[in-house]
Formats: C-alpha cells, structure tokens, sequence
C-alpha cells in the first residue's frame, strides 16, 4: 500500500432499500478500474484506469457514480450504477481538463490528492480535496463537463489558498463528510484530531466557519487522545437514518457513535465504541472484535454497520450495531473467508487494502473501493431463499416418543448454515449438518405440527416445510 498520507473517503445518505443481506466470503459482481475479477487494475490514468481509488459516491437524483482517485488529482464520473457494465469508462472528470490528466493545482478547477466524494440529496457534490486543506461544492454535478469550476469551497477563504488551518474555519487535512438530510455537513479533520459540523452547509458563503467541533472541548484545541471525548485521526464520518455519528479513527483503531447528534455541543462524550473494549484502549488487532486501521463505514436500511478495516483487508459487518455493546464481535466479514483471516488477495471475493467509505446504489448493491488492486467492487446482496427439502417418509401417526428426519438443503450463493426444527411451539432445535442434515424430533403426546427451515449464510430462510403427527399410546 502506498499513501502520501492514510487514506479515507466520505459518505452520504440514500434512500432507503430492501434489507442488504450478505454471508461470509460473497463475491462481487461488478468491477470498475479494471478489466476482470482476478488480475489487479493496472491503475493507468484514462477513461477507465484508476490509481488507488479512495472514495465513491452515488447521486441520488441520477445514480451516477462518482470515484475519488487521490492519486492522479482527479474525480471521476461514471454512468448510472444500474446500467455499468465491468471495466466501464468513466463519462467525465472534475480536478482536470481531460480524462488523461493527472496534474495537481489550488484552483477552483483543480485539486490535490483528493481523497473522498459524496453526493447529497439535491445533486450536489462534495469533494474533500485534501492536501488543498479545503472543502469543494460542486453544483448539479452530474451534468457538469470536464474540468468544471467548484461553486464553493469551505476550509479557504478563496479558490487559490492552500495552507492548512485549525479554529473555527481551517481545516488540516480533511479526509471524509457526510451530508445528512437535515442540511448538516460534517467534516473528519484529520490532522486537527476532530469533527467538524456545518450546519445548512449548501447556504454557507466561501471560508464559512463550522457550527461545533466533537472530538474536542473547542475550535482552538487540536490535540489527539483516546477517551470518550478526544479523538486521534478521525478518518471516516457517517450519519445515519436515525441521526446517529458514526466516526473510524485510524491510529485509535476503533469506531465511535453519536447519538443525536445534530443537536450535540461541542466537545461531548461517544455513546459506544466498537474495536475497542474500553474508550482508553488503542491497539491494532485481528478478530471478530478489533481491527487495524479503519479507514470507512456506512449503515444501511437495516441498521447493519459495514466497517472498512483495511489494515486486515476486510469489511465487517455488525448487525443492529446501534444496540450493540463496547467492543462487541462483528457478526460477518466482506473480504475474508473467516474473522480471523487477514490475506490479502485479488479476486471476486478477495480485497487488498480497501479504504474509504463503501455507499450502496438504490438496489441495495454495496460499492467499495478496493484500492491496492486499483478498483472498485460491486457486491449484490443475496435475498433469495435457500431450497430445502425433506427425504424421509413422514407418518401421520407414531407411538414413539421421538421421530428421526433427515433430508437435504442447498444454496449456491451463501451457503446453508444451519437446519432447525420446531416441534408446536417449542424453541426450534438445530439439525445435524446442513446441505445433508438429521434431526431427532421430540414429539408431545396427541397432535404434534412439525417445522423445519434452513437458513443461508446470508440470513435468508427457506420456506418451511410442514407435517402434522400425532402420537399415540
């Protein structure tokens, strides 16, 4: 991997969708930046290459996909989401005046390594052009041709100042935002070791100071720590549906929540951490409770946290993670085969170094920037039920007090995890194996209704199979 600096990205809110559902290990099925699934981008600069790729943002209004490309300056335009096809060019370029451009300026047309992009709910997007120290605004972007001016810029005064700042409004490397519903823009200063919100962001004038600061107790502090107030490089904002923060820090390794976050004051407490046990712990780990490096989250419809941990080249995925506890397990693993795997690879189910925020499409299909291997992944989540079915011969009538089943079940996406059957109303109980499944089942006696159901790696559930027993005797 490398990096001028560590890399993020920037998220934004979209409407919202069926459940995501994926199980471990899925594999992508669309890819951008390169020609196939298991050769890496070769990351030439053009219409269809792209150098590290380090944040990706859908318009709402248009579904059109917008890819941050620190490395060549650069943000690139593709068509809608729906209609791509792998290995697509991109239809337009913002930071230079062609799609073979690489060059870095301080301009209202130019940028310099920026590293992330959203797109809020009218079609504006949000550019953080990080060495610039700066904040860009480009209106109705998804029309605009190449090489067009910002229409306003946050972190300068004007299109031409480039210096880094601190206070009320300078920036220090900024790394990512969220535009959430409400207006706010909120900002992941990174080298200022906090968070910045901008409230009504799309009124404010060039160089418009931010409205609070979390992260620190006021404007004027910007010394990293690890506590329930301080943060140490903050890499990764997101609000979601509910109003909740979500901030990655990188050299804290963990994942802090908000709650309520639009009416917090200045320097309040995390309500929960996630990567960490405690809000003073900081190592680096591996499992289904640490990470390294975490670079980019996003909550779906269904209040999964997806969580880009790039140090171990995966992204994990916590389910209900609002109601989870400090330090809670992720439940499952993009990238990996397991939680306690960290290979790098290149493939439709590996990833090398992803970073910045993943976003999902108005079909519910999750896009992550897969940076080592100069691309982007798209993941199509599997909601179809699994098949199962039932081989044995069931009698209508038993005198024993237990009856054996045994059947089969499948699901080529996801994979058949478990098989259970429920005897009235008891809890059900799980089989023995799975896509070859037994089961003894514990009969009350007179009438007795059996369920059985198997369940993918996805969380999706077959359609249940039924019997009706009665024991006699």
């Amino acid at each position: 991997m490398r990096r001028l600096l560590p890399l993020l990205a920037l998220s934004v809110m979209l409407p919202s969708f069926a459940e995501a559902r994926f199980g471990n290990f899925p594999a992508a099925d669309r890819v951008l930046g390169a020609t196939g699934f298991n050769a890496a981008g070769d990351g030439a600069a053009g219409a269809s290459g792209m150098d590290e790729p380090t944040g990706i943002a859908i318009d709402p209004t248009s579904g059109k996909i917008f890819v941050a490309v620190a490395a060549q300056n650069r943000v690139l335009r593709f068509a809608n989401a729906a209609s791509l096809a792998s290995g697509a060019n991109a239809e337009a370029v913002l930071g230079q005046i062609n799609l073979s451009g690489t060059s870095a300026g301080a301009s209202q047309t130019t940028m310099e390594y920026p590293l992330a992009v959203a797109v809020d709910g009218q079609g504006r997007l949000w550019v953080a052009d990080t060495l610039n120290h700066r904040i860009l605004r480009f209106d109705g972007a998804a029309t605009l041709a190449n090489g067009a001016p910002a229409d306003r810029v946050l972190g300068q005064t004007n299109f031409t100042n480039d210096s880094s700042g601190s206070g009320s409004a300078g920036m220090n490397y900024p790394s990512s935002l969220s535009a959430d519903p409400a207006g706010n823009l909120w900002v992941a200063d990174y080298l200022n070791n906090r968070v910045l919100r901008y409230g009504n962001a799309a009124a404010l004038a060039n160089g418009a100071a931010a409205t609070n600061v979390l992260g620190q107790a006021t404007f004027a502090i910007i010394s990293p720590g690890t506590s329930q107030t301080k943060m140490q490089r903050p890499t990764e904002v997101h609000v979601d549906a509910a109003g909740r923060l979500w901030v990655s820090e990188q050299l804290n390794h963990r994942v802090l929540r908000f709650d309520g976050a639009a009416g917090l004051g200045n320097g309040p407490p995390a309500s929960a951490v996630l990567g960490q046990p405690d809000f003073t712990s900081l190592a680096a780990g591996l499992g289904p409770a640490a990470v390294d490096n975490p670079s980019g989250l996003v909550v779906d419809a269904d209040g999964t946290l997806y969580v880009v941990d790039t140090g171990n080249h995966r992204v994990l995925l916590y389910r209900g993670a609002a109601a989870k506890g400090n330090g809670a397990p992720a439940d499952r693993v993009i990238g990996q085969t397991g939680l306690a795997s960290q290979v790098a690879g290149v493939s439709p189910r590996n990833l090398s170094g992803p970073y910045g925020n993943p976003v999902f499409d108005a079909g519910g299909a999750l896009w992550l920037c897969d940076g080592d291997n100069n691309r982007v992944l798209r993941f199509t989540p599997d909601r179809t039920r699994p098949k199962l079915r039932v081989t044995t011969s069931i009698p209508s009538r038993v005198s024993s007090a237990r009856l054996a089943l045994a059947g089969k079940a499948s699901d080529t996406t996801s994979g058949i995890v478990s098989v259970e059957v429920r005897v009235n109303k008891r809890p059900p109980r799980p089989a023995a194996g799975t896509t070859s499944w037994r089961a003894k089942a514990k009969l009350d006696r007179g009438a007795n209704r059996l369920t059985v159901t198997a369940t993918d790696g996805a969380g999706n559930v077959s359609a249940p199979k039924r019997a009706r027993v009665t024991r006699g005797g």
